[in-house]
């Protein structure tokens, strides 16, 4: 997408684009899951960059980071990593806007069901102390960069999402800027829950605290593209028919399917469906 040849084809996406989110990994020299996109090459793809691209055409940086993770559950050093890890786009004259912490709570607190990956095993309170120390190291450096949380439902309820909330509104002075759900459609009808009213339930809350409501709309069916888009579009219907349009719409990469398979999404050319960016293009249609 910041190819020289590839510039003219996202055109359309572009203009739509409040802000481009990077993963953590792609930030450093080296992302066994990354494939080409690593911090030499998208400091190489155009000239200047790419981060310093975005900042030209006026797209602000978001960067999606762990501030408690299964291989690290201490706030402060991943807080002192990621600060390295975005120093290559200070260094171009670009800047991060955001911070989007990815679901410490599911990493901290004790595992739920079957699950490959270990877990902190702290309580609520321990992960708070955690996500604040990471909060804080960050905006030691940093202080005007806003942060905000992930957390998927229903794998947590909306009543647990709201305590998560309120207790690190609690003990960090500043506070979250935005809730980003991850919103998993997949789920909704084998756990005990009416998703319709927990969304207005979560958006009323989070208005409440001026909190921003962020939802993700991301393909399920890693298989192929044109179904993951299709199940992309089927969340979008489905979230804006019940809370209108959220403060910040995210689209993302597919997701594997259930069976842990799947590739990641085609980027271009928007006028195939079944691309990251046709779905950016009509997705946004549909929360107007």
């Amino acid at each position: 997408m910041f190819e020289p040849g590839g510039q003219a084809q996202w055109s359309q996406a572009r203009s739509r684009l409040r802000a481009f989110q990077f993963y953590q990994q792609s930030l450093r020299p080296a992302c066994a899951s990354c494939g080409a996109n690593s911090v030499s090459r998208l400091l190489s793809a155009v000239p200047e960059g790419a981060f310093r691209y975005l900042k030209d055409h006026d797209i602000q940086i978001g960067v999606e980071a762990g501030s408690v993770k299964e291989h690290t559950c201490d706030g402060r050093e991943l807080g002192r990593v990621l600060i390295a890890d975005i120093s290559p786009i200070y260094a171009t004259g670009a800047h991060v806007t955001y911070i989007a912490m990815d679901e410490p709570f599911t990493a901290a607190l004790p595992v739920r069901g079957v699950s490959p990956f270990g877990r902190c095993n702290f309580t609520i309170d321990q992960t708070v102390v955690q996500v604040d120390a990471f909060m804080d190291t960050v905006r030691a450096t940093y202080p005007d960069i806003r942060i905000g949380l992930i957390e998927p439902y229903p794998y947590f309820t909306v009543d647990e999402i709201m305590t998560f909330v309120r207790t690190l509104e609690e003990n960090e002075r500043v506070g979250l800027a935005f809730f980003r759900l991850d919103y998993d459609v997949r789920h909704r009808f084998n756990a005990d829950t009416n998703s319709r009213n927990d969304l207005l339930r979560l958006r009323d809350f989070l208005s409440s605290r001026r909190v921003e409501f962020e939802v993700i709309v991301t393909g399920y069916d890693g298989r192929t593209d044109a179904a993951s888009v299709a199940s992309a579009m089927a969340l979008a219907y489905e979230v804006s028919g019940v809370v209108g349009r959220p403060h910040t719409v995210v689209f993302q990469d597919w997701s594997s399917d259930r069976l842990g398979l799947g590739t990641s999404a085609v980027n271009l050319p928007e006028q195939q469906v079944g691309s990251l960016t046709w779905l950016l293009n009509n997705g946004l249609g549909v929360f107007r």
